[in-house]
């Protein structure tokens, strides 16, 4: 009988087709890896400089045109344009004129990060009526070092906005002109914050970058040129010849023994932008040499063919799964958009996984991210929206309490009352895309309105007011105590004789509070009901009585501080035995650095400063 023949090894069979077949394989893979991986590694590599250069160009051009709509966009609000109209008829003098100017600017340019300075130029003058800057430059150096750099453009008929580089700063020019009848009233001058327009640029890519704009003259650099070593300032120079402020998505490439450069040029309505940037050569092909040295090494280490064929198992089957295996638990335990790390996967079918997986999780976290950002979207909606609204009964009752006013009174009470209403139709209109404010400015318009209703109800209503003068710096969204003062006097002051109000601002350790306390008459159970249907924002529940006041304000503050800072905030409600109602905001207290917060404390303290001046 012939007995059965038990199967050999598969592991003395690989290890008897390595012994014969090593030389062979490690030969061709060597040859082929050399030859076809070479090329597309190069590529690779160069793409994404490429790649990297067209975000640089494309984020900048980003910023650089919200910058230049942001300067167009007072041509359409009108609000300079009718400062300017007041001055003409003399309705203004011209240091009210100017402060106007200069309270529109600081709002939109001083306090945007994005801007380094601004100047405006009434039409006529030589020099900037008025300017301010938060990099130090001096009203002295603008005049005498930058602006003549800009005279052309600010002596030219033309509302065209320009973009201009002087002395590596970035300057927008845009002659200002009536909508109307096209009469041209100033010219704005702004100067962008380089660092915010180009901070998606890596710190080591931007030590290595040149921004031209318009012209190869005067270029944006954060590094100084002088100190470039040779080959890379030859480079430089190289390129910037070839830039011709024309061309459009268009990529040149130059090189020498140590570095690459590139050069991408595109055209925009108002400007022409070109990005250069250079990458050592050993950088970039840090994955060729990284990959050649690999291959040596396998070389050297397959030798000993026991060795070798551990390895070549490992490094082809045991290492790719793994790794494939890690990523899946990775993002299963909820790291969405992993990537499967180890570089180049050894075989084609691994790399085939492996980039099949990446671009699974690459999906997931778009999808991941489309929804979150869509529901941030609809939230920041809301709270635009609940901004944006107006009190038509508050705006009726107070002009016609100023028309009586105004024929019974003298012209010095009807113009603080004109300056109060002005104030607090301002501030609620001119609010709708601000999500936080100082508590100065909000105060600044709970001010304004204290004044209106102190000369509508006279002796009848008193007014007390204690504010902890530490929290004026502190940011809170807008219009969230005028509603509350409102309330107080339609549902108290306004249904007894005489009236008192007290507001007050203070904080813990935890927590700021705004309250204000009013007189009036007894809440009953159904008042109280109402009250909490409407800070609950419950409509089926609010009673619909005719002619009831439904109080939208209140419950619009309500709904905006649990928008901002979570559903434990909010306002709050109650009578207290005395018949004093207690309305209170709560919001979280931060603490703030008391160095980063020094401009925000001076600017909260001149708005305090300023709100004194209704009261004289």
């Amino acid at each position: 009988m012939k007995k059965n023949r038990k199967p050999g090894s598969l592991k003395q069979k690989i290890l008897i087709f390595l012994i014969l077949c090593w030389g062979v394989p490690i030969a061709v893979f060597f040859a082929f890896t050399t030859i076809s991986y070479r090329k597309g590694i190069i590529e690779k590599a160069e793409g994404l400089v490429e790649d990297q250069l067209e975000n640089v160009a494309a984020f900048a051009s980003i910023r650089i045109g919200d910058a230049i709509t942001l300067c167009q966009r007072p041509s359409y609000e009108k609000t300079r344009e009718n400062a300017w109209k007041s001055y003409q008829q003399g309705e203004y003098s011209e240091s009210e004129y100017l402060q106007l100017i200069n309270s529109s600017l600081k709002g939109k340019f001083y306090l945007d990060e994005k801007f380094n300075m601004y100047a405006y130029y009434q039409y006529g003058t030589e020099n900037p009526k008025c300017f301010s800057s938060r990099t130090g430059i001096s009203y002295k150096s603008y005049t005498s070092e930058i602006q003549p750099e800009l005279l052309d453009i600010i002596r030219m008929d033309s509302s065209y906005a320009y973009v201009r580089v002087v002395e590596g700063r970035i300057f927008i020019i845009r002659n200002l002109y009536a909508t109307v009848d096209y009469e041209r009233y100033g010219t704005l001058v702004v100067e962008l914050n380089k660092e915010k327009v180009f901070q998606d640029v890596p710190e080591d890519t931007r030590e290595r970058m040149i921004v031209c704009i318009d012209s190869n003259r005067d270029v944006v650099e954060f590094t100084d040129g002088a100190k470039r070593e040779e080959k890379l300032a030859e480079l430089s120079e190289e390129l910037l010849e070839i830039y011709d402020g024309t061309s459009n998505r268009k990529l040149d490439k130059m090189q020498n023994e140590a570095y690459n450069g590139y050069l991408w040029q595109e055209r925009h309505d108002n400007y022409h932008i070109g990005v250069l940037v250079f990458a050592k050569k050993s950088e970039i092909y840090s994955s060729l040499y990284e990959f050649y040295t690999i291959v040596a090494l396998m070389l050297a280490l397959f030798a000993p063919l026991f060795v070798y064929g551990v390895s070549f198992l490992r490094k082809h089957i045991q290492m790719p799964i793994g790794q494939i295996l890690q990523a899946s638990k990775r993002m299963e335990a909820g790291e969405i958009g992993i990537t499967v790390g180890g570089g180049e996967m050894p075989n084609s079918e691994f790399q085939y996984l492996k980039e099949s997986f990446d671009s699974m999780s690459a999906q997931v976290k778009y999808l991941f991210d489309y929804v979150y950002d869509e529901k941030l979207a609809r939230k920041d909606a809301q709270i635009q929206a609940l901004q944006a609204q107006i009190n038509p009964h508050f705006l009726n009752n107070t002009l016609e309490m100023m028309n009586w006013q105004a024929r019974m009174s003298g012209n010095t009470v009807v113009s603080k009352m004109i300056e109060a209403l002005g104030t607090v139709l301002d501030y609620r209109m001119n609010r709708a895309d601000v999500k936080e404010i100082h508590l100065a400015e909000e105060l600044q318009c709970v001010d304004a309105y204290f004044y209106i209703m102190t000369m509508r109800f006279g002796q009848r209503l008193q007014i007390e007011k204690k504010i902890d003068e530490e929290l004026l710096y502190i940011m809170v969204p807008p219009l969230i105590l005028q509603p509350l003062v409102e309330n107080a006097i339609v549902h108290g002051v306004e249904t007894v004789k005489n009236g008192k109000i007290r507001l007050r601002v203070y904080h813990d350790v935890k927590n700021v509070y705004f309250e204000v306390r009013n007189t009036g008459k007894k809440m009953t159970k159904e008042d109280f009901d109402r009250i909490k249907a409407i800070l609950e924002g419950d409509e089926e529940k609010i009673p619909k009585n005719t002619g009831r006041h439904t109080s939208i304000g209140i419950r619009n503050v309500n709904k905006r501080i649990r928008l901002v800072y979570g559903e434990e905030y909010g306002l709050t409600i109650v009578q207290e035995e005395n018949l004093e109602t207690v309305s209170t905001i709560t919001i979280p207290y931060r603490e703030w650095n008391e160095d980063a917060s020094l401009k925000e404390r001076k600017s909260a303290e001149d708005e305090w400063r300023n709100m004194a001046r209704l009261n004289k």
